[in-house]
């Protein structure tokens, strides 16, 4: 297992973001999708339960939990696409047709869940898809190109910057501070 950079991770999601032409507001995930094969479906899963990605073969499905937000589900979207695009690999060419690679989205990288035998993925995985997930919804380019235009220190500009980006407000605070637009109120 690879350990990836945060520059590597923005990388992969502006590849993933040019790759399929998705540059317009917000991120057209099913764009993306539709480019690298990825069928979604929506279920109703376990409220602790965001989203699955199964990989087989060459079929790869994404289920997403349709009673999340749709912001949350988009963030799910884009995560579990950061899994496919990270840690996947063409894995299906080490399993026996029967078997599957599947990660799982549930409770917090840093939870139990990730540290069972049967867990499908590191707590370093999740934090990695996470990375993609708001590189791939909150290209830097586009962040850092808004933020000229919005007094960030005002939450309603924070809150309309979430909404161009269909993000959540927190999504956006924290993506805004990994980028060091704003600076954390902690290191004020």
């Amino acid at each position: 297992m690879a350990n990836y950079h945060a520059m590597d991770i923005e990388l992969a999601a502006q590849e993933m973001l040019r790759a399929s032409g998705a540059v317009a507001l917000p991120v057209d995930l099913n764009r993306i999708l539709l480019t690298y094969n990825v069928e979604l479906r929506h279920a109703r899963l376990e409220d602790n339960v965001s989203g699955v990605l199964v990989a087989k073969q060459h079929e790869t499905y994404l289920i997403v939990n349709e009673s999340h937000h749709i912001n949350r589900q988009r963030f799910t979207i884009a995560h579990e696409l950061g899994h496919f695009q990270l840690h996947h690999h063409g894995e299906e060419r080490l399993f026996i047709d029967t078997e599957m690679r599947i990660y799982q989205r549930v409770g917090q990288p840093g939870d139990a869940t990730y540290m069972s035998p049967s867990s499908t993925t590191t707590p370093q995985e999740e934090r990695e898809a996470n990375m993609f997930a708001a590189a791939l919804l909150m290209p830097a380019p586009l962040i850092q190109h808004a933020a000229l235009q919005h007094n960030l220190w005002d939450e309603f500009d924070v809150a309309s910057l979430a909404r161009t980006f269909a993000v959540s407000e927190q999504a956006m605070s924290i993506r805004l501070q990994q980028l060091k637009v704003v600076e954390s109120a902690i290191s004020a």
